[in-house]
């Protein structure tokens, strides 16, 4: 295959989150401003639990949708490995919306992967129920013959191998894992592989599940996690995040075989923006302001003018200090007709899906430059908030043709999307 300046364009999406499975379900609940946020009661140790909101996904006996990814599973030796259960099903959904055929032994489609920590959760609610189950235990507990396959199911590696496994991918496949930023950097290296010529298929999946709160209380105690159900993006009194779980998965390809075998075409993935901080772990570095020239090179990139914006769909994470750093930095990016663009953040909707929330988020997306309309930005109230763009506090119809996507991830990585009609 030659080297080709092909565009690349997104021709299927694959939805699961907490409010709704599948791209038409999920479209609908938001535009009816539907969420599904509840307390959670997680384990943190082996005697204590702390409680929660989470945009949790029903138990998987009320999925019947996750029944044959299920079982597909327990042949591998993964059973109840359940952001991987909800991966395949996105994976399943996009592949369907895409229409996509392929030879599943003789293909070089590849898939970018995007979770935070894959096995982890499954891996210490085996160790807690190890040292909690009951009845007299004799001697040192077995832990290297009860752990050793949990530590193996940990690495990145296997969950790229179960997803190509389980659809017969068989290009180039690896995984990302620059925090909050991992699927924005997902969706860039999978089109990086159709514009070299190497393929002209690439999936990018990312899906997020919470068994314990091993992970949650690093947050909570960091002052980041919500205080109660709401998350206010922007807003003057907003608490924190709380983390949602589910999949998405979203089907790149080359513009020319998109349209060759008549696919319907969502936008064009038109480039991006990407700089790494070098500073601290979780706070952004506010006197460099790398995201305001991360959003200026997808611009360039892009060939776009700031005025040509019409949606921006921030990280929004709802911390103070993070909403701060991306307020400033979208100031001083979007200089002039800045005023035609509107914001709206999804996060309140479906939770913060930490690695895959930049694969979601953009679903969401996707689907608002599908129907030309823009969702609210639920909870946030509009005289708390201070930014250069309008924030979308109602649903409205209005033209989209092209799209801003931001996220920003700890350790500082910054990223900026940009998408555009056909």
């Amino acid at each position: 295959m030659t080297i080709s300046n092909n565009k690349v364009v997104v021709t299927g999406v694959g939805p699961v989150t907490s409010i709704a499975i599948g791209r038409e379900a999920l479209w609908s609940a938001l535009v009816e401003g539907r969420t599904n946020v509840q307390l959670r009661t997680v384990t943190i140790d082996l005697e204590r639990q702390i409680e929660l909101p989470m945009a949790a996904m029903a138990p998987g006996t009320n999925i019947p949708q996750l029944k044959t990814h299920n079982a597909f599973l327990a042949t591998q030796d993964l059973e109840g490995y359940r952001d991987l259960a909800y991966a395949l099903l996105s994976v399943e959904l996009a592949l369907a919306d895409a229409g996509l055929e392929y030879d599943r032994d003789d293909n070089r489609i590849g898939a970018i992967q995007a979770f935070e920590a894959p096995g982890v959760e499954r891996t210490v609610a085996r160790m807690f129920g190890l040292f909690t189950a009951p009845g007299p235990m004799r001697g040192p507990p077995p832990l290297y013959d009860f752990l050793a396959p949990c530590f193996y199911n940990t690495q990145a590696f296997l969950y790229v191998h179960v997803v190509g496994k389980a659809f017969g991918l068989h290009g180039f496949s690896t995984s990302v894992h620059n925090a909050c930023s991992s699927g924005a950097y997902a969706i860039e290296t999978a089109a990086q592989r159709i514009r070299c010529g190497d393929t002209d298929v690439m999936l990018v999946v990312g899906g997020e599940a919470f068994d314990t709160g091993v992970r949650l209380e690093w947050f909570r105690r960091s002052d980041l996690y919500a205080k109660d159900q709401f998350m206010r993006p922007f807003d003057a009194d907003s608490s924190g995040f709380f983390v949602g779980e589910g999949a998405g998965a979203i089907v790149l390809e080359s513009q020319t075989h998109a349209q060759a075998r008549g696919a319907n075409i969502y936008a064009t993935y038109e480039g991006g923006g990407f700089a790494q901080q070098g500073w601290k772990q979780v706070i952004p570095d506010v006197r460099a302001s790398r995201l305001a020239g991360v959003i200026t090179r997808a611009l360039e990139i892009s060939n776009l003018a700031v005025g040509d914006l019409d949606l921006i769909v921030p990280h929004g994470a709802s911390t103070q200090l993070s909403d701060r750093y991306e307020a400033e930095c979208l100031a001083a990016a979007l200089t002039g007709q800045r005023d035609h663009a509107v914001m709206t953040a999804f996060k309140p909707y479906v939770g913060h899906m930490l690695a895959a929330s930049g694969i979601i988020e953009s679903i969401c997306m996707l689907l608002a430059i599908k129907n030309q309309a823009v969702p609210a930005t639920l909870h946030t109230r509009p005289k708390q908030v201070q930014l250069p763009v309008p924030l979308a506090t109602s649903y409205v119809e209005r033209e989209i043709r092209t799209a801003l996507k931001l996220s920003t991830g700890f350790t500082g990585h910054d990223t900026a999307l940009v998408f555009a009609r056909v």
